[in-house]
């Protein structure tokens, strides 16, 4: 009886232990099969780093269908031979990529009979009306995730990527039904809103968040432990921030611009290298844990045509999360993100069964993660990998000096405190359900808040007022208690 009862802990020990020993045994057999690729891939990137005279991470990895196969991060501390907090375990935001990890949670509550992704809108969300002006029988959950639904709203968009809200979906919805546009041609047209909307048919189906059911059907299953769709499960500064910089000036900004209210089912997931490598390798293996075959098949096989071009891949279909794309003649499926400073790239090639991870927050470098995707691939595929970078780093170079050319507003530009200037703090409320705007004093100059964004005040030429706030700038006028931002109008309610 003893035997019996010590055996299945002696059998999940053995497991364990067999589970921590397969990435370093993967590593070893990638670098076996590949020998040459470790020294001349952080040669590169090191190269690079340094002429650009770079700042904050680069953190990068190779997946095939063993899971990690190879890493490295690079930042300044590393480059010195310092010590860095920066290595596999670091929470990186992943921005736009999360699409891909919400069409794979709808296709699994679709295999488990909660849902049907050919039904409409009207089924799943009666309250979606959009003013009874667009037939939303017409409208499917696939047409949410593929981007051809043809509806947009502006208040929506930025209050779950930006502002943040209070009034739940009821809020969100109230915005899609009076504050929308809508093409009825049924062409793919990218957008934050189509996820989120199947996110909001996901909570209504099932009585749980979102952010419940992605631990639930995914981050669980897949054992991605450091993996959340809150900020609120991190110490933020563990979370690597986006940098604002220029050559001249160095760091300008720096900061998250994310808080739990803004993570949503189009950019609102926290990963490290190590979990997206679970991930990524359930994708390549089509990993019957989270879904069967033909359910893979869906996701990874187009469902409407795109004929786009971004950096060196060439488009031509979008799954349910996934852009469909080509490269050096190799089918890729790849889902980019960013935010202000982060750049997010993840991808893979089905038929070579391998994919990369790539991160970088130097706002000017937003294209190195793909340039050095494009480089592993090569190296990996034994393609004349050198001599292919030397003409994709053109495109690189000219997007970096673009960005190192952004003249930014510096302190002497601040708006500063006087008593002139005190007439324009206090509270102003929008007239059409934006959030509110707050602007006070600190120490001797002045803060716009918006939402769940802040940044301080500077003046501009034409006698108005701009905030930088991190993700976003914004220009406004103050008169008469009014405050005037683009078509958006507040009143003053606090002075």
């Amino acid at each position: 009886m003893r035997l019996l009862i010590l055996l299945p802990l002696m059998l999940f020990t053995i497991a364990c232990k067999r589970g921590d020993d397969t990435p370093l045994k993967n590593k070893e057999k990638f670098e076996k099969e590949h020998p040459d690729f470790a020294t001349k891939f952080k040669n590169k990137v090191k190269d690079i780093y340094s002429e650009k005279e770079m700042y904050g991470d680069f953190i990068f990895a190779v997946v095939d269908e063993n899971g990690l196969a190879y890493s490295f991060a690079l930042n300044r501390e590393i480059l010195k031979d310092e010590e860095s907090s920066l290595d596999n375990d670091t929470p990186i935001y992943i921005a736009s990529s999360t699409k891909s990890f919400t069409g794979t949670l709808l296709k699994i509550l679709e295999q488990k009979n909660v849902l049907d992704l050919n039904n409409s809108l009207q089924e799943y969300l009666p309250k979606l009306n959009y003013s009874d002006s667009i037939e939303i029988q017409n409208i499917s959950v696939k047409n949410l995730l593929n981007h051809t639904h043809g509806t947009f709203s502006t208040s929506m968009t930025w209050k779950t990527a930006f502002l943040g809200y209070s009034g739940g979906n009821d809020e969100l919805i109230e915005d899609l039904n009076n504050d929308f546009l809508y093409d009825l041609s049924g062409n793919y047209r990218y957008s934050n809103v189509g996820p989120i909307i199947s996110g909001m048919v996901a909570e209504e189906m099932t009585g749980k968040t979102w952010k419940a059911l992605m631990k639930e059907h995914i981050f669980t299953p897949l054992q991605m432990e450091n993996t959340s769709a809150n900020i609120s499960d991190y110490a933020i500064e563990d979370i690597r921030p986006s940098l604002t910089v220029t050559k001249e000036r160095g760091v300008i900004e720096k900061g998250l611009y994310k808080s739990d209210i803004t993570m949503h089912a189009s950019g609102g997931i926290i990963s490290t290298i190590n979990d997206l490598s679970k991930w990524l390798a359930a994708n390549i293996n089509q990993d019957s844990v989270l879904l069967n075959n033909d359910s893979w098949s869906d996701l990874h096989t187009a469902t409407t045509p795109q004929d786009k071009k971004y950096y060196t891949y060439q488009r031509t279909g979008y799954s349910l999360g996934w852009d469909i794309a080509e490269y050096q003649n190799q089918k890729i499926l790849t889902r980019f993100g960013g935010l202000a400073g982060i750049s997010f790239h993840i991808s893979f090639m089905p038929d070579k069964k391998v994919g990369v991870v790539a991160f970088s927050n130097d706002n000017r470098a937003y294209l190195l993660p793909h340039l050095m995707a494009n480089y592993s691939y090569n190296l990996i595929n034994e393609q004349s990998a050198d001599s292919i970078l030397d003409i994709e780093k053109t495109g690189f170079d000219k997007s970096f000096k673009r960005e190192d050319d952004i003249q930014y507003p510096d302190d002497s530009e601040l708006l500063i405190t006087t008593n002139d200037n005190e007439n324009i703090v206090g509270t102003y409320e929008s007239t059409t359900n934006w959030p509110s705007i707050e602007i006070n004093q600190k120490d001797t100059h002045y803060i716009f808040k918006w939402g769940v964004l802040e940044g301080k005040i500077y003046s501009t030429e034409d006698e108005g007022y701009m905030s930088n706030l991190g993700v976003l700038s914004r220009d406004f006028k103050i008169e008469n208690d009014t405050l005037i931002s683009g078509s958006l109008v507040y009143k003053r309610v606090n002075p």
